[in-house]
């Protein structure tokens, strides 16, 4: 609050108080009557909540601000969630469609029939670095077999995965 301002109260609450003295003086001197003990009541209450008017005035002009800050943020706060689901888009679409089509075929219980040929192979290490699959050791899987998933086990990281890809998919697609 500024220097002005207060002072302004100050010679406010000031004038209130001389009133006040003299309304007691015409009380203590004899000359009574309803309508000056209902004024000394009134000014003593005007006196009281003077100092506290400050506070309320400035809590009012102070809203504005408040409300002005609240929605900077909000702004903010909209901004970073944009900023970070383009990460999360970013993320999810960042694995191959063939890598990808692969774990879902994993994750569906029937991969079908497979060769452990080198592409193959980098795609197995790379998800189960990533922590997509679980299987032992990759190297103990046979180079042919009927169905790939009696060897590899789609993790609960990788079901999330995949499952978070798909509604995005949806989302582009719609």
């Amino acid at each position: 609050m500024n220097q002005e301002y207060s002072t302004k109260w100050w010679a406010a609450f000031s004038c209130i108080a001389f009133i006040e003295a003299v309304l007691l003086i015409l009380l203590v001197s004899g000359q009574t009557s309803e309508l000056i003990i209902v004024a000394i009541i009134a000014i003593a209450c005007l006196l009281f909540l003077i100092p506290r008017l400050d506070d309320v005035i400035s809590l009012t002009l102070e809203r504005g601000k408040l409300e002005s800050k609240i929605g900077a943020i909000s702004k903010k706060v909209a901004t970073n969630k944009s900023k970070i689901d383009k990460l999360d888009k970013m993320f999810l679409l960042s694995m191959s469609d063939a890598m990808y089509k692969n774990l879902k075929k994993l994750n569906s219980g029937n991969f079908g029939a497979y060769e452990m040929r080198d592409g193959l192979e980098r795609e197995l290490y790379h998800l189960r670095d990533t922590g997509y699959i679980e299987v032992e050791r990759i190297r103990d899987i046979p180079f042919q077999g009927n169905n790939l998933c009696e060897h590899v086990k789609v993790s609960k990281f990788g079901k999330q995965y995949l499952e978070m890809r798909e509604s995005v998919e949806k989302e582009a697609s719609n």
